[in-house]
């Protein structure tokens, strides 16, 4: 005769939930996250509603790596690699954002009519092709290429916007310099005065190198909207060069 089989009791359930809801958290706070991209100002490397996961691990773990930024300890830890020009950065001042990563500690960056020079170098910029810019208008694309020999594309929409001539900024110990790749339609650390400015180390969630997927609908829970508008040539997108 078959013994009966235990139930569980509520407080074995709830022990169950809570190591799911930690191991759950652990990954999201020190492995990887997905975020959506809401906006242009990454054009034409990220579209709006690129799927993106952010590799958290990368630079190591910070307060700003955990749910509501807790004041657990100052600075990062684990970190086996750092920050480089030319990463694409997700990071968050006030809001979460997702950059280029432009000027390390150190550095003295400043844009010239629309040209970017890093430490007093011109940052070479030839056309690399058209892009369709709100599906209807062929603008230039343009190839930089990095003093560490990294390679992106950005866009110059206008030739009178205003970042296409800053002042010098030079970037402080610890801190970061961030550019969107659509530079005239980027609020970044040109803007002196504006919400990022030079970024704190420890304010940097991680490195994106991969697109998931990317469709139009912004909303995560839209399933439906998210299917019919899957873009083909976005799924598993490498964004390194």
């Amino acid at each position: 005769m078959k013994a009966k089989k235990k139930e569980k009791s509520f407080i074995e359930h709830l022990v169950e939930i809570v190591v799911l809801v930690a191991v759950a958290l652990i990954f999201r706070s020190v492995l990887y996250e997905p975020y959506v991209v809401p906006s242009s100002s990454m054009l034409p490397s990220l579209l709006i509603g690129d799927r993106i996961v952010v590799n958290k691990y990368s630079y190591g773990i910070s307060r700003y790596s955990f749910p509501f930024s807790p004041n657990l300890f100052k600075g990062r830890i684990f970190a086996y690699s750092k920050p480089q020009q030319g990463d694409i950065v997700v990071f968050e001042k006030d809001k979460i954002y997702v950059k280029r990563l432009i000027g390390t500690p150190g550095d003295r960056i400043q844009m010239i009519d629309g040209v970017l020079y890093i430490n007093d170098h011109r940052i070479p910029k030839v056309v690399s092709g058209l892009f369709k810019y709100n599906d209807n208008i062929d603008i230039p694309e343009y190839l930089e290429t990095l003093p560490n020999g990294v390679q992106h594309n950005s866009l110059d929409l206008s030739r009178n916007s205003r970042f296409d001539t800053t002042e010098e900024f030079t970037v402080p110990k610890g801190h970061y310099f961030f550019m969107g790749d659509n530079r005239d339609n980027s609020r970044d650390s040109r803007d002196g005065n504006g919400p990022i400015g030079f970024v704190p180390e420890e304010n940097l969630l991680g490195k994106v190198s991969t697109v998931l997927f990317s469709s139009p609908e912004i909303s995560w829970w839209n399933i439906p909207n998210i299917l019919l508008n899957l873009k083909s040539d976005r799924f598993a997108y490498s964004l390194v060069k």
